[in-house]
């Protein structure tokens, strides 16, 4: 991978874990003081004795001391509804991400970290800002780090084995203290790009943590009989099994129900090596380029204007499926013939759908055919809502702009 490393980090509520992508571009887990320990407590200590700030071990231990303060939840730091100020959110996280490149530099004798793909459960607005920050003042460059979702690893991780684990659906259920959730990965193929599309159900209603381990029986039964309904709905390849909690024993007809006729793993790196292989398709040779990925954080409809070009009826793309919500926005310029109102759809690939509707125009100035130019910018408020803005141009000299505009938000 040339002399700069391209590395990848899970950056998890409990723990982190970071891989880097070997001269093959293949993802190599980096294991902490002893072999196979991949697994770094995401806790980071100030000590206001000592004017110390420490991580992951070292910060666990420290944390024990008088005059000590830990920093833990370290994904949710930079969240509005944070309590902690926001240097000193800024500098836990900070001291937590130079323990993390430290340990790869030390692991690979040296080499320097040319890129970082960093991923956490749920991605928005405040933790991409707030990582990005941190790593630009630990003296990176903006374009040279990426944050993306655990769902989107799970797409990355996915794709990269072999095809007869996702030639049907994939399952990957993740069960610890923070989260119990069951993602689904559907590649739906067609004309290309294909679309990888990723489905996450909330679990945490079925049973917790302190159930599995006192009554992991009882846990067993509830899980078996959840998924029993959703094989029954779904057509399902290949299973990956993630998480603590199904390090307890006693997981016997949950494995009777997933192990018929299908790929089942149980791993605790699936995530840090999609991570890595993520940071393969940004910063390094992309070999998933025929794919749109469609996950939480990621846009999952087409949304096209209806127009006429050299006569024929065509479309104008606004946002296509697998753009990042936050950054899905676009600017189109167009001369209407009668300026009376203005069509669009959405377009469902997922559920085979399409959704009308219309902007009123009437109210714009009366003007002859084809003088009236309009500008449509589109954008994101929110995941699941657009706003259209259509502004009215005039036409060069002959007509000046009114400065009327429209507005239309959408809830998808």
């Amino acid at each position: 991978m040339g002399k700069g490393m391209i590395l990848g980090i899970d950056f998890s509520m409990d723990y982190a874990q970071i891989a880097y992508l070997d001269n093959d571009g293949n993802p190599q887990s980096v294991s902490v003081g002893t072999e196979d320990n991949y697994m770094i407590p995401a806790v980071v200590c100030y000590n206001s004795e000592l004017n110390e700030w420490s991580a992951g071990d070292e910060a666990v231990n420290k944390g024990r001391l008088e005059k000590s303060k830990v920093y833990k939840n370290l994904p949710e730091i930079f969240n509005e509804d944070s309590e902690n100020d926001a240097d000193e959110a800024k500098k836990a996280v900070s001291t937590f991400m130079s323990y993390l490149i430290k340990l790869a530099v030390n692991y690979s004798n040296g080499r320097l970290i040319k890129n970082i793909l960093v991923t956490v459960n749920q991605v928005n607005p405040q933790v991409i800002k707030g990582l990005l920050e941190v790593f630009t003042e630990l003296g990176y460059n903006e374009k040279d780090i990426k944050v993306i979702s655990h769902s989107e690893s799970f797409v990355y991780y996915v794709l990269n084995q072999n095809k007869d684990i996702w030639i049907n659906n994939v399952l990957f259920l993740q069960l610890d203290k923070h989260e119990f959730s069951c993602r689904r990965l559907n590649v739906i193929k067609g004309r290309q790009p294909h679309v990888a599309d990723v489905r996450m159900t909330d679990l945490s209603n079925l049973f917790t943590m302190d159930l599995v381990t006192r009554e992991p029986l009882g846990a067993d039964e509830i899980l078996s009989e959840f998924l029993e309904e959703q094989l029954k709905k779904h057509v399902v390849s290949g299973v990956f099994l993630s998480g603590e909690g199904f390090y307890v024993d006693g997981w016997q007809k949950t494995l009777s129900v997933l192990c018929r006729n299908r790929r089942v793993f149980k791993g605790s790196n699936l995530i840090v090596k999609g991570a890595a292989y993520g940071a393969r398709e940004f910063f390094y040779v992309p070999v998933l380029d025929k794919y749109l990925i469609s996950c939480k954080g990621r846009t999952r409809v087409k949304i096209v204007m209806a127009v006429k070009y050299k006569e024929h009826d065509s479309y104008i793309t606004l946002s296509n499926i697998g753009e990042y919500w936050h950054q899905a926005k676009s600017k189109a310029e167009c001369i209407m013939e009668k300026p009376t109102e203005a069509s669009f759809e959405i377009q469902d690939i997922m559920n085979h759908a399409n959704e009308s509707f219309k902007i009123d125009l009437k109210d714009f100035p009366k003007r002859p055919p084809n003088t009236t130019r309009l500008e449509i910018n589109f954008r994101y408020l929110s995941e699941n809502s657009f706003e259209i803005e259509i502004k009215d141009l005039g036409f060069g000299e002959f007509f000046k702009s009114s400065g009327m505009s429209v507005k239309k938000e959408i809830t998808l």
